[in-house]
């Protein structure tokens, strides 16, 4: 536990860092939604883990005293209003450490278990990435070939450069395709249809339609519409669903029992409800047009309550590019396997880590790499309406950790990056 924790020491002083902005909020001059009436204030509820939920004391199945980690995770639950939150660690292939803190969902004052499924968002990118790269592997698939050969000339019907994006461009976010998942347009868009599912041929029009927003192949910008192309090219490679091919290539030779890829398939109750506060949460209802119904207020702030809207349009806009829900414990094995099995060979890490075209930019295909202090971090973040996560791997420590909050909307140190590293200091003292 002692080399557990000090990996995490310097784990955590990266966090922040790594955990790249790559959920951004709309653009808009909307107004707030109106105020609702409050609920009785919910304080964070003691950790419970995968061994002892009902055990009262604030300890670890190990033994170990998480009052300290107890007091700092209800310190940051209060400050931003975060109603619950799961983290789970795992080094050596070791099954995961569980903590749940909080509530699942504020109107009843269920509380958080790890046994929840939470949404990881856009986590589901490094699990897309890694099929594609044993696709290459396999001589499927050329990484810097026209996305074109595999889809057809009009995969991304209208876009100006469709004929030229590679498959190395939509791992890279070298495409210049827009961020569909929090623009103004494609929230106007999912308005009247969020009972409806959307397809990702459907995104890839509304992308293309908007035109380019980044120069093709050299200039980092951020996008899921790359990663729904990347999905649909799995498909027509292999004959089968990406869920089947996410399946079998990496969830079921990881041992991971409670991750599901949506919207071909839904993980079983217990699922945690979602909240989206901040910025995000304002423009958010005035965008779809939520009413009162649809808010709820904690800790002196609105939230939307996700569980209020139907999810339909939410939970398919992501697929293979922020799709995936799991419980956090198949999230930190998830991250750990990537890079400690055979899922990938060491050529297909070091596209992954590496492969973007711009060798200083940090995100290499699929993954974010940073280092301090001689310790290497790949890690990626996530958000959905709903939720926040982070998920990083130490290989120097065969370490990997993950982290969800049931709240979109966190800002600056508050956000889970922050978190963590704030956290780093209390986890390198337990014994």
């Amino acid at each position: 536990m002692k080399r557990l924790a000090s990996a995490l020491l310097c784990f955590g002083l990266l966090a922040a860092a790594c955990s790249r902005a790559d959920e951004a909020a709309p653009t808009s001059t909307a107004p707030p939604p109106a105020t609702t009436a409050a609920p009785p204030v919910t304080t964070a509820a003691p950790p419970t883990t995968a061994a002892q939920q009902d055990e009262p004391d604030g300890e670890a199945a190990d033994g170990e005293q998480l009052d300290p980690l107890d007091a700092a995770i209800g310190d940051w639950m209060e400050r931003t209003g975060a109603p619950g939150l799961v983290l789970a660690m795992t080094q050596g292939g070791a099954e995961p450490m569980t903590l749940a803190w909080g509530v699942s969902d504020l109107a009843t004052g269920a509380p958080m278990t790890v046994d929840h499924h939470v949404r990881i968002g856009s986590v589901t990118k490094s699990v897309t990435a890694a099929v594609v790269l044993q696709l290459v592997a396999e001589g499927l698939v050329e990484l810097d070939a026209p996305v074109a050969q595999y889809l057809g000339d009009d995969w991304a019907p209208g876009y100006e450069h469709a004929a030229a994006v590679t498959v190395r461009d939509l791992l890279g976010h070298t495409s210049g395709f827009v961020e569909y998942a929090f623009d103004v347009s494609f929230y106007q868009l999912a308005a009247p249809r969020l009972a409806e599912q959307i397809s990702p041929e459907e995104i890839l029009e509304f992308a293309s339609q908007y035109g380019p927003v980044a120069e093709l192949g050299t200039e980092f910008h951020y996008n899921t519409t790359g990663y729904l192309a990347a999905g649909l090219l799995i498909e027509a490679v292999t004959g089968n669903t990406a869920a089947a091919e996410l399946r079998a290539r990496v969830f079921e030779p990881l041992g991971l029992k409670h991750t599901y890829l949506t919207p071909d398939e839904f993980p079983p109750e217990p699922t945690a409800n979602g909240y989206v506060g901040g910025t995000i949460g304002y423009l958010m209802g005035p965008l779809l047009g939520l009413t009162t119904d649809n808010q709820i207020t904690h800790n002196d702030a609105i939230f939307v309550d996700i569980g209020t809207v139907p999810s339909d349009f939410a939970r398919s806009a992501g697929w293979t590019g922020g799709g995936i829900e799991a419980q956090i414990g198949d999230v930190a094995l998830l991250i750990r396997g990537l890079f400690a099995t055979d899922i990938l060979d060491e050529d297909q890490v070091a596209l992954m880590t590496a492969g973007h075209p711009d060798p200083a930019n940090s995100y290499g295909l699929g993954i974010s790499t940073d280092e301090m202090l001689g310790l290497t971090i790949y890690t990626h973040g996530g958000g959905v309406p709903g939720f926040r996560t982070i998920a990083a791997y130490a290989p120097g420590f065969d370490l990997g950790v993950a982290l969800t909050t049931n709240l979109l909307g966190l800002e600056g140190d508050d956000d889970v990056g922050g978190l963590l590293e704030a956290l780093a200091p209390i986890l390198a003292a337990m014994n």
